[in-house]
């Protein structure tokens, strides 16, 4: 069969991979005949029902159509024609991203973050982010892990050793190999390390605009999951895969322009911190415990956000302080920005950015007063239990679906949609009796 004149030429065959967001962040899709990618963004038909699935597939009952459980039908979707690229080091395996748009846009999570940005803009400022996720590569298979009980799955390397020279030597042919794939696919990277924890590897993405910093983020975790199953082993972005190891975060890099000119910057404050910054991450402290769950959005998420395991465990803010939530880092105007620490590595990047975003954001609408910053370890300094984090998955879903800024800054569909999503996966996992439970009350209660 030829080629069809009108496809990139990136793209030997006749078709080319669409993807799309749901509300685990997991890219859904399929292959699409090449007239349906040409030139321009084009919508076609997708089926609704993967903003009703759950992570594994299964029907949420009451999810947002209010629809029977068979009467899912098609829904517009529009393909992003500009957000083609290879993601493959196998050949040319090409993936375009799209969005629903029409009656489902205001749910889509890709649309959501747009209209965060939409009112970032309405205030004259350009937001640049840039993601970090922290995986770990084992070496076993779809069907080993579910032969073998977990203690028995074997990592890539064995035991912490962060920023390891001689294991990213040791390792050398998989670190070259995910680098020339993020090259390939339009998706540079600023850093590639191992981090604390068995087979643990950090990989910092270049700082972009916004929306292709989500964009690059959503398909870097897809391709580093197929790339893995390329090599013979299993990659995952759990926030938590062992209470014996430290988390997997998904810090986000963040600053904000004006005619070019970093607004979070002023070199005469303590810090580099301008007012604009301190307003940006008033709003974020606020709001954090309202909007956690579009961070934390799993029962495993909550895991993660404990003390002594480098992740937040209250809203709060320090200069170079990686014990807080939000960490402002100094530098010239260039290189100034905040890191905001409350998302682990299993988020969807459209909602964890939008949450980020919004909540800073809703600082310069509602002017909330930032508290001292923190030298320290914040958990110590802030250990009230009123001044914690949702401790989980549930408080948080009730908390969201009850705030009404959330409503104001995303939308009541997508809130009550989320929500809903998001209770289910709680009770999905609540009834579930585990090995841990067994071994501690079978024989003694």
């Amino acid at each position: 069969m030829p080629t069809d004149p009108r496809l990139t030429g990136a793209n030997p065959a006749r078709a080319a991979m669409v993807g799309l967001s749901d509300f685990d962040g997991v890219l859904r899709g399929k292959h699409v005949l090449g007239e349906d990618l040409a030139g321009e963004d084009k919508v076609i038909k997708f089926s609704e029902a993967v903003l009703a699935w759950d992570c594994t597939d299964r029907v949420i009952p009451a999810s947002f159509t209010q629809k029977p459980l068979s009467a899912f039908g098609d829904a517009d979707l529009r393909i992003l024609s500009g957000t083609g690229r290879s993601v493959s080091h196998l050949g040319d395996q090409y993936l375009y991203l799209a969005e629903f748009a029409g009656a489902h846009e205001n749910i889509c999570p890709r649309g959501v973050l747009r209209k965060v940005l939409r009112r970032t803009a309405d205030h004259g400022y350009d937001c640049t982010a840039g993601f970090e996720f922290e995986f770990m590569l084992f070496k076993e298979n779809a069907d080993t892990i579910e032969d073998k009980p977990f203690g028995e799955w074997a990592p890539l390397t064995r035991g912490p050793f962060g920023y390891s020279i001689a294991r990213s030597v040791a390792q050398h042919e998989l670190f070259d190999e995910i680098l020339a794939i993020c090259e390939k696919a339009r998706i540079p990277l600023s850093g590639l390390h191992f981090e604390t924890g068995p087979a643990v590897v950090e990989a910092s993405l270049r700082h972009c605009d916004a929306l292709e910093a989500a964009d690059r983020a959503i398909i870097f975790k897809s391709m580093i999951k197929a790339w893995a199953q390329t090599r013979g082993m299993m990659a995952t972005f759990m926030a938590k895969v062992s209470e014996k190891w430290p988390g997997q975060s998904g810090h986000i890099h963040i600053s904000m322009s004006s005619d070019s000119k970093n607004v979070f910057y002023d070199g005469d404050a303590l810090g580099n911190v301008s007012d604009l910054m301190r307003q940006f991450i008033a709003g974020q402290l606020e709001y954090m415990n309202e909007f956690c769950v579009l961070a934390a959005p799993n029962v495993n998420s909550y895991k993660r956000l404990v003390p002594g395991c480098w992740a937040p465990i209250c809203p709060s803010w320090g200069l170079d302080n990686r014990s807080c939530a939000v960490r402002a880092i100094p530098g010239e105007p260039s290189a100034h920005r905040l890191e905001y620490r409350l998302p682990g590595a299993d988020v969807n990047p459209y909602l964890a950015l939008a949450c980020a975003i919004g909540s800073g954001i809703l600082g310069f609408e509602t002017g909330p007063e930032l508290p001292a910053s923190i030298v320290g370890d914040a958990s110590l300094e802030m250990c009230r239990p009123s001044a914690r984090l949702p401790q989980s998955l549930s408080e948080a879903t009730s908390r969201f679906a009850e705030s009404a800024a959330a409503s104001d800054v995303f939308g009541e569909r997508f809130v009550e949609a989320f929500a809903c999503s998001r209770r289910w996966e709680w009770e999905s996992v609540q009834h579930r009796v585990t090995d841990f439970e067994r071994r501690r009350y079978f024989e003694i209660i």
